[in-house]
């Protein structure tokens, strides 16, 4: 899924949250949505997406007062309102209307007549068996001592609840082409697309140029300042002058290198028997090394929403209009900037077409969603929704 398509499931979420309340695992069923039964663990997933989106709304309410979560003594979510609702409140009422629209996607997939395939199916279940056994690891190095699915059982979430939740996710995704693709039952004009994609994206060719001394210490000098400075300048008339970006991105690479080594060098405190060593070492290691084809893609998207940068660059990059460009300085880098036309990369587009039309639609098709469970009768046990209050997972 590109970096743009909204998830519904939270395995990233799930893994920085646990149950705090004793026995959630036995309740199997918090109730009915129209007759249809809801496992503990389907509601618990989508609980757990309604408290993300609560939290990161607080973080960004703690942000405009300059404050942070870390920052404050004794906190917790809870104590916070979310679109002037109690904590709880917010969170129960957005799961609600997930575990509705869960039931609407697949009642409205099976009366539209359309069916996922067995290839979606094998492989969908393929993918979970093989995360259900896969060992947790802190950022890839450090076992966490459980697997995925040990983990998501400890919860309360079952194989079945994790499948059931995955399948809905690829109905949805059929069902919102299904409306809005080609041939579609109110298809999405390309131009708009392509229009939508250009207004609120841009292409930029960058180089953050460090103020930063080859041993990593800061420039804190006038005329170290000026010299990275300069340096910038001069990268930046090359990206005007029509010199291919790579080269010049790969030149400030060379230069940053050339500092390390240069700081490093001076630090050395070696017999030079053990310098000359060494350095027949390097040569012979290096001598039959390759040199490897460039396939990184320097070259930077950003979304007119994006928090990559502060505000006031953000502003800045969104003002240029293609082929303009320049050096803006911050207080640690002096960041050398050309915005490019955006479809000029029909890669870019063709990879992130999908998400676009999300983004242009999904609220949209939400509401048609909404629309069909909005008369959907609920009748849940009051004891397990209890058992699941917002307040009672531990973050």
């Amino acid at each position: 899924m590109n970096k743009f398509v909204k998830s519904v499931a939270a395995l990233a979420v799930a893994c920085a949250v646990a149950i705090s309340t004793a026995g959630c695992a036995d309740i199997t069923s918090v109730g009915t949505i129209d007759g249809e039964n809801i496992r503990a663990g389907v509601y618990l997933m989508y609980e757990l997406q309604a408290i993300s989106e609560a939290n990161s709304e607080i973080d960004d309410q703690l942000k405009e007062l300059g404050q942070s979560a870390s920052d404050i003594e004794n906190f917790s979510y809870s104590n916070y309102n979310v679109q002037e609702k109690p904590y709880n409140q917010y969170v129960e009422e957005r799961t609600m209307g997930y575990i509705k629209r869960h039931i609407a996607i697949q009642r409205h997939f099976a009366e539209l007549g359309m069916e996922l395939n067995d290839t979606e199916i094998a492989e969908t279940k393929d993918s979970i068996t093989e995360m259900w056994d896969t060992e947790m690891t802190y950022y890839g190095m450090y076992s966490l001592g459980q697997t995925y699915g040990e983990y998501y059982e400890s919860l309360g979430i079952s194989r079945a609840s994790y499948q059931e939740v995955e399948m809905a996710r690829m109905m949805n995704d059929k069902l919102f082409d299904h409306y809005y693709e080609e041939n579609g039952v109110t298809p999405t004009d390309e131009q708009d697309i392509k229009t939508y994609y250009e207004d609120n994206y841009g292409r930029f060719q960058m180089i953050a140029v460090s103020l930063t001394e080859g041993d990593g210490s800061k420039i804190e000098t006038d005329e170290g300042k000026q010299k990275m400075e300069e340096l910038a300048n001069g990268y930046f008339e090359r990206l005007e002058d029509g010199e291919d970006y790579d080269t010049v991105y790969h030149d400030y690479e060379d230069f940053v290198a050339e500092q390390k080594a240069a700081a490093e060098e001076d630090s050395e405190d070696t017999s030079s028997d053990t310098s000359s060593e060494t350095s027949e070492a390097t040569a012979g290691d290096s001598t039959d090394v390759p040199e490897e084809e460039e396939d990184h893609d320097h070259e930077t998207l950003l979304a007119k929403d994006s928090t990559s940068y502060d505000e006031n660059m953000m502003k800045y990059l969104f003002d240029l209009k293609d082929d303009e460009g320049g050096v803006y300085k911050t207080d640690t880098t002096y960041y050398v900037v050309m915005r490019k036309k955006l479809l000029d990369r029909d890669d870019w587009f063709e990879n992130n077409r999908s998400g676009i039309l999300h983004l242009m639609k999904d609220e949209e098709f939400e509401g048609v969603l909404d629309g069909i469970a909005e008369k959907y009768a609920t009748d849940f046990n009051n004891a397990a929704l209890d058992a699941y209050k917002p307040d009672k997972i531990k973050q």
